[in-house]
C-alpha cells in the first residue's frame, strides 16, 4: 500500500523538471554545447588550450573584418582550461537561464548571441584605428585570440539590469561599468604577457551595458490601445 506515493513524487518531480526544460530550451542548448566542447577539447578533464588549439578555435578583434561568423559562434562554446570551464557553466546556467526564464526564448537568444556579436564589432571599431596608428597596446588587443561565452552572458546581466527598470537598473549598470572599467585598468598593466585576458576584460565592459541597450531595444511596448485610454 506505501508503494504508489513514492512513484507519485517520482511522477511530480519528473514533471516538474520537464516543466523547466520546456521553459529554458535556449539555455540548457548553450550548456549543452559548453560541455561538448569542453570534452573534445578536455578542457572539462583539467587541461588547459594550447596556444595552437587557442589560435584555431579562438577568435580577435583582427578576425571581424574577415565576417568568419561561424568562427566567431565557435569561439563562444570553447573553455580553456577546467576553472573556466565550470565558470562558464554556472554562469550561463544562471545568467542566461534567468534571462530565458523571465523574458523567453527568443530574447534570451537576443541578449546572449546579439551581445557577443556586437561586442566583437565594438571592439574591432575601437581597435583597428588604435592598432593602424601604431598604438602597441592596441596592437596586442587587435590580435589577441580569446575563447569562450562570457561577453554573451555578460550582455544577459545587462538584459536583466534592464530589467529592474528605473533608477535602480540605471544605477546597477553604472556601478557594474565602473567595477568592470577598473579590472581593465588593473589587467592592462599584463598586456604584454596576457593580452587575451585583458581583450576579455574590455569585452565585458563593452558587453553589460551592450546587453542592457538590447534590453531597452527589445522590451515590450505598451499596448497602444491602453495608451490612448
Amino acid at each position: 500500500m506505501g508503494d504508489p506515493e513514492p512513484k507519485s513524487s517520482a511522477s511530480d518531480l519528473l514533471s516538474r523538471v520537464e516543466k523547466v526544460g520546456l521553459r529554458v530550451p535556449f539555455t540548457i542548448a548553450t550548456v549543452g554545447m559548453l560541455v561538448l566542447a569542453g570534452w573534445l577539447t578536455n578542457s572539462a578533464n583539467g587541461e588547459q588550450l594550447g596556444q595552437r588549439a587557442i589560435q584555431r578555435l579562438g577568435f580577435s578583434p583582427s578576425d571581424t573584418a574577415s565576417f568568419d561568423i561561424m568562427r566567431a559562434v565557435m569561439s563562444a562554446f570553447v573553455t580553456n582550461g577546467p576553472t573556466a570551464f565550470w565558470f562558464a557553466i554556472a554562469a550561463t546556467t544562471i545568467l542566461v537561464g534567468l534571462t530565458e526564464w523571465r523574458y523567453g526564448s527568443m530574447r534570451a537568444a537576443v541578449a546572449f548571441w546579439g551581445t557577443h556579436l556586437v561586442t566583437l564589432t565594438l571592439t574591432w571599431v575601437l581597435l583597428a584605428p588604435l592598432h593602424l596608428a601604431g598604438d602597441a597596446t592596441a596592437k596586442l588587443l587587435f590580435l589577441a585570440r580569446d575563447v569562450g561565452p562570457s561577453a554573451g552572458f555578460m550582455g544577459c546581466a545587462g538584459y536583466l539590469l534592464y530589467g529592474l527598470g528605473g533608477k535602480a537598473g540605471s544605477l546597477s549598470l553604472a556601478v557594474g561599468v565602473v567595477v568592470l572599467s577598473g579590472l581593465l585598468a588593473v589587467n592592462l598593466g599584463t598586456v604584454a604577457s596576457e593580452p587575451a585576458e585583458v581583450s576579455a576584460a574590455l569585452s565585458h565592459l563593452l558587453a553589460l551595458p551592450v546587453g542592457f541597450v538590447l534590453g531597452l531595444l527589445t522590451s515590450k511596448r505598451p499596448d497602444s490601445s491602453l495608451q490612448n485610454e
